[in-house]
């Protein structure tokens, strides 16, 4: 979707919108929305709310997806995405088991790579508890962080009064910010198929 559209959507419908948009955009949407909080169009604690649980509701969807699903045929499918063989499994089910976290966090910031690790978590059985407390923990650091980001820039926005200048400016922090975002979530994808399957 086209961020000018997202802008012109988010301003339109507010909260009707936010939470469809934030499950399919949700970083890029927690520094737009974030942006828009000074110039009133948002009021930051539902605003955060509603963009942690439209983060962490698709993540437990999808653990529910992999613990309830056959393994041999869910891993038949999901393996490719993640080049994991039948015996990479184990070594994912380790990561998963050993160090939940660190699992999450790949999971979270490994550009290409959530939706397949999203379900193996269930595939493994790591426990719920363990499993939804961690995407939580970092939903809600990663939508701080993003969120703030886009207050410190909608404070600059208010003080612009031409509408089109405002849009204008959104669009160019939000192509930085997540051209900074895509480059580490890149990196983590790649350090994480290198170091964890030798590729």
């Amino acid at each position: 979707m086209e961020l000018a559209t997202i802008i012109a959507l988010l301003e339109q419908y507010r909260y009707l919108i936010l939470f469809p948009l934030a499950s399919l955009e949700g970083p890029m949407l927690g520094f737009i929305t974030g942006s828009l909080v000074p110039l009133g169009y948002f009021h930051p604690l539902p605003l955060f709310v509603t963009l942690v649980l439209a983060d962490v509701l698709p993540d437990i969807g999808y653990y529910f997806f992999g613990r309830w699903g056959k393994k041999k045929s869910l891993i038949e499918r999901v393996g490719p995405k993640l080049r994991i063989t039948p015996e990479h499994f184990e070594m994912v089910r380790g990561l998963w088991h050993s160090h939940p976290f660190k699992a999450m966090a790949i999971t979270k910031f490994a550009y290409g790579l959530s939706t397949p690790l999203l379900i193996s978590a269930g595939l493994v059985h790591l426990p719920f508890k363990i499993f939804w407390r961690y995407s939580a923990i970092l939903a809600v650091f990663q939508y701080t962080v993003l969120i703030g980001l886009g207050y410190f820039f909608g404070g600059y926005f208010a003080t612009v009064e031409s509408t089109l200048v405002r849009v204008e400016i959104l669009i160019a922090a939000t192509a930085v910010v997540f051209g900074i975002y895509y480059l580490i979530t890149h990196s983590v994808r790649s350090q994480f198929l290198k170091k964890d399957f030798g590729q």
